[in-house]
């Protein structure tokens, strides 16, 4: 499927179990970046700048840290309903991000 998709980046939602492991990744062309949604916007839990680099450095098996990106999994405000997360938790999620993405790129 990776192949045949038209684009240069490729947003993938990594968040849960149900996304399963990064063998697919392995089918992404070399002309493609993927950005991985490792963050979830789902619940409050807050990430750990240690999972996130431990994440990233298991998906670099398939794809090379040079093609990878990070994010969060969706948007925060994804339904009419919302999620459970305060203005805190989105903040220091993407926080997390940011220091994940210096911890691990620089």
């Amino acid at each position: 499927m990776f192949p045949r998709v038209r684009a240069q980046r490729l947003l993938l939602e990594y968040d849960d179990a149900r996304s399963g492991s990064f063998e697919p990744l392995l089918a992404v062309p070399e002309d493609k970046l993927v950005v991985l949604g490792l963050v979830t916007t789902k619940t409050g839990r807050h990430e750990t700048v240690e999972e996130l680099s431990r994440r990233l450095e298991e998906a670099s098996a398939f794809v090379p840290l040079d093609r990878l990106a990070l994010s969060p999994q969706c948007g925060f405000a994804t339904s009419i309903l919302g999620n459970a997360l305060s203005p805190y938790d989105q903040r220091a999620k993407l926080e997390t991000i940011v220091e994940t993405a210096n911890a691990v790129w620089g």
